[in-house]
């Protein structure tokens, strides 16, 4: 009977060994052989092979070369290397290796046993990352590491416990130390002040706690910190002199109280949203990103943006500000994102914005605005993809001047005191029939490995619930004019936004009928003209409309029969009521003529070939949870076995659960309607 072998491949190209592991059937052991690509010559070879699960790799000796870089990522060495055994550490290689890479391997703390007869002072980059390791040995803080990744480590480590391990001559000389999204807990503890060297310190999405140590503030090198995600708490210290930071990131925590930052020095970024902060907006000179929403802040702006000339993109959002926004918004040349959503702001739309020409993101929805909105936007904000002014003050009409905005694919203006008509213009709106990857903001930072770049985000009120787009926001292709006293007809014009995905214009007084051809948005997921003063039929074009999941014509004055063999008699009777002149269902009122009520059927039901049409159905159900099932575990399979391939799915499943939401909504519309067909 044949067992299953274990093969290792392995090539040395330029100093450099590369194992990549492989699973076949063969019946004995072989020796493999390392072949140097730029020599004729074997450099080193490999004894041995895993038969089964209880034999192992024998040795691997290197004969010659220059071996400075070994990497074992993704090779399974919990299944090759048994650490236990005399073999493990019959590991021969030169003593200068100076990067090695173990991630995604799966193994456990044994493995230091064999790991210490390949270390020597000579390395400089070690990689334990994707493992289940529950520490650091203390060899290891003998030795002068320059970067040490730890990333995505599932047992549990105390992060004090960690730097005393590496308080040795690596405690001087390390650079990097990125753990992120393991499971460390405790404080950053008074040791951090020993890591004179260290640049940057990565521990977001981990459980630490505690307090944050004041003499990491103190680091002369430090230039990159983040401690996102964690349970963090106390006050940051009053920072005095000169600091080299660049990126500061201690969002999702629960800190308090904002710092007097009075640091002479380069800071590029600073995130400190959805913590417990108040206080005064720290003055930091040459800032890029500035994000403190979703915090307890109070009072006015202070009047000093001047000293944030290369301010890119500033958020205030969900905080408490109050008071006009100042003056000098006008020296924020370079703001590309503006946040300040759910605050108390008052005064007019601020004229120094006039000044912020590559503005793309503005939102300023949920305050106390009020005055005209102004008519320069269209020609001074041209780079606008992204208008909200909801919940505010504003009257006056929706000026033509925005049409011009060729970028825009969210405008909201809805719940103000707007009047007059709807600009006809608006179905000029061009990005409302293309994708936009506009919700990108990229700016260079001293480290290009960590690609600074900032992706917006915004929160919708989508059929009830409230859902955050991030980024697929430029998937969401959205006007809301409702909730103000807006008259006149709706254009025409407006049902050539084909890629228009919701359309809110509820709660004015809108006259006339719904356009003919709205059949035409075959994109539109949500439509809302209810409360309004709209007369006439349903048009029957909007039996075409597949993908239409919210609907809502209640408490206007349309009349007639309700469009029949389409999803619109699966709706909720509310959607229709308040309408007297409507018939059929799913209204239980009788049309003209009807003998009796006859509610068009659901998905799986008809009278004409009932049984047909029920057994259909049956197997439909039938070969869809077998289909199911298969494909789910031939998926999940290949997910548990494979590490990176695990890994690389989620993170693509997260940044796109967006779009699958959208586009399910979709699928499913135009399921009920081949359904009904």
């Amino acid at each position: 009977m044949k067992e299953e072998q274990v093969i290792i491949s392995a090539s040395i190209r330029r100093g450099m060994l590369f194992l990549n592991s492989k699973h076949t059937l063969i019946k004995t052991p072989r020796v493999f052989s390392l072949v140097d690509e730029e020599a004729t010559n074997d450099c080193c070879s490999w004894s041995g092979v895993t038969c089964n699960n209880h034999s192992h790799a024998t040795g691997l000796d290197l004969k010659g070369g220059d071996l400075k870089v070994l990497s074992l990522d993704d090779c399974d060495l919990s299944q090759i290397i048994h650490p236990y055994s005399h073999s493990a550490a019959n590991f021969s290689f030169p003593p200068h290796i100076s990067q090695i890479y173990l991630g995604n391997n799966n193994l456990n703390s044994s493995m230091y046993h064999w790991l210490f007869p390949l270390t020597s002072n000579r390395l400089e980059t070690l990689d334990l990352s994707g493992n289940k390791l529950d520490g650091i040995p203390e060899y290891l803080g003998n030795l002068c590491l320059g970067v040490l990744y730890f990333d995505e480590n599932s047992m549990p480590v105390v992060f004090p416990d960690l730097l005393k391990n590496l308080s040795g001559c690596t405690s001087v000389t390390l650079e990097l130390l990125q753990a992120q999204s393991s499971q460390l807990t405790g404080s950053i503890s008074d040791d951090i002040q020993k890591f004179s060297s260290l640049e940057a310190l990565i521990l977001s999405h981990n459980k630490l706690n505690g307090s944050i140590s004041e003499k990491l503030w103190k680091l002369p090198n430090l230039f990159r910190l983040d401690l996102s995600s964690n349970y963090l708490k106390g006050a940051i210290p009053k920072i005095k002199g000169k600091s080299k930071i660049t990126f500061i990131n201690l969002s999702n925590n629960s800190l308090e109280v904002v710092p007097s930052i009075a640091w002479k020095c380069s800071v590029r970024r600073i995130d400190m949203s959805s913590n417990n902060f108040h206080g005064p907006i720290p003055h930091v000179p040459s800032l890029c990103l500035l994000d403190l929403s979703d915090n307890s802040l109070t009072g006015e702006i202070p009047d000093c943006f001047w000293h944030f000339k290369q301010l890119r993109v500033l958020k205030l959002g969900q905080n408490n500000f109050s008071g006009r926004l100042p003056a000098s918004l006008k020296y924020l040349t370079k703001l590309e994102v503006l946040y300040l959503y759910n605050n108390s702001f008052t005064g007019e739309f601020p004229l120094s914005l006039q000044a912020c020409k590559k503005l793309a993101f503005l939102d300023l929805g949920a305050n106390k605005f009020s005055g005209y909105v102004p008519i320069w936007i269209g020609e001074k904000l041209q780079s606008l993809y992204i208008f909200r002014l909801s919940s505010n003050n504003f009257y006056g009409t929706i000026p033509s001047q925005l049409c011009p905005l060729v970028n825009l694919t969210v405008l909201d203006l809805s719940m103000n005191n707007l009047y007059g008509t709807i600009p006809t213009c608006l179905g000029n709106l061009t990005s409302m029939v293309q994708s936009s990857d506009q919700n990108v903001h990229a700016y260079s930072t001293y480290w290009e490995y960590f690609g600074d770049s900032y992706v917006d985000h915004m929160t919708f009120n989508w059929q009830g619930s409230i859902r955050e787009f991030s980024s697929t926001l430029g998937l969401m292709k959205s006007i809301d004019l409702s909730s103000n006293n807006l008259t006149g007809i709706i254009p025409d014009e407006l049902t050539d936004l084909h890629e228009l995905i919701t359309l809110n214009l509820s709660m004015n007084a809108l006259l006339g009928g719904i356009p003919a051809n709205i059949g035409q948005m075959t994109n539109l997921l949500h439509l809302d003209v209810s409360r309004n003063n709209l007369s006439g039929n349903i048009p029957l074009s909007m039996s075409q409309m597949s993908s239409l999941n919210y609907l809502d014509v209640s408490y206007n004055n349309l009349s007639g029969r309700i469009p029949s063999g389409t999803q619109l008699q699966s709706f909720e009777r509310s959607r229709y009521i308040g309408n007297e002149g409507l018939c059929g269902p799913p209204l239980t009122k009788y049309c003209p003529g009807d003998k009796e009520l006859e509610v068009t059927p659901f998905l799986g039901q008809s009278e004409i070939g009932g049984k047909g049409i029920d057994e259909l159905e049956t197997w439909f159900y039938i070969g869809g949870a077998i289909g199911f099932a298969t494909g789910f575990w031939i998926v999940c399979g290949t997910l548990i076995v494979n590490r990176r391939w695990r890994n690389a799915f989620f993170h693509y499943f997260d940044s796109l659960k967006d779009w699958v939401y959208v586009k399910m909504m979709v699928f499913i519309a135009k399921l009920q309607r081949g359904a009904n067909a």
